[in-house]
């Protein structure tokens, strides 16, 4: 499921997305890289940013640092921008860390620790996370490729059975 941003398709909608075709290689240590800059500013106008941020560190990350596989998937996104592939959708995951949502403009392949994903024309690509990973009996690895539904409501993976209820 994915959350609409709030302005798009207004005159007044700028898309701004977590991985851009120019991003910086990513950070391990960087706990926004996969926050969709509009998921974070709806988190600050909240006042629960810090609340976003523990989440991300204790949840996603599980007190460690984003995993190889994690920063292979975020530079196949700037190569597959690049190169018109896919597009910001205008949505984010409604899961934390509330990835970037992307649109295949045709089919393509991105391929992640020696694995290959297809996807079609009409697809979405998003981050998935290792808590949502460990909730499927195959590995999937970060990446979803999915026809998504919209949703309102977001989620923390603290709020999830299967979290560590922000245990270091």
């Amino acid at each position: 499921m994915d959350i609409l941003k709030a302005l798009f398709g207004t005159s007044q909608y700028t898309s701004r997305a977590d991985t851009t075709p120019d991003s910086p290689d990513p950070n391990p240590n960087d706990v926004w890289i996969f926050t969709d800059p509009d998921a974070r500013d709806e988190y600050a106008r909240r006042g629960q940013l810090d609340r976003l941020a523990q989440d991300i560190t204790y949840e996603v990350l599980r007190g460690g640092t984003w995993q190889s596989e994690e920063l292979e998937y975020k530079r196949e996104l700037r190569r597959l921008l690049r190169s018109g592939l896919i597009a910001d959708k205008g949505t984010y995951w409604y899961r934390s860390p509330h990835a970037t949502v992307y649109l295949a403009q045709r089919g393509g392949t991105l391929t992640v620790s020696g694995k290959t994903y297809r996807f079609g024309a009409g697809d979405n690509i998003v981050f998935q996370c290792r808590m949502e990973r460990d909730e499927h009996d195959e590995d999937s690895g970060p990446v979803l490729i999915a026809r998504l539904q919209s949703t309102e409501g977001a989620v923390l993976c603290s709020d999830m059975k299967s979290s560590m209820k922000g245990m270091k």
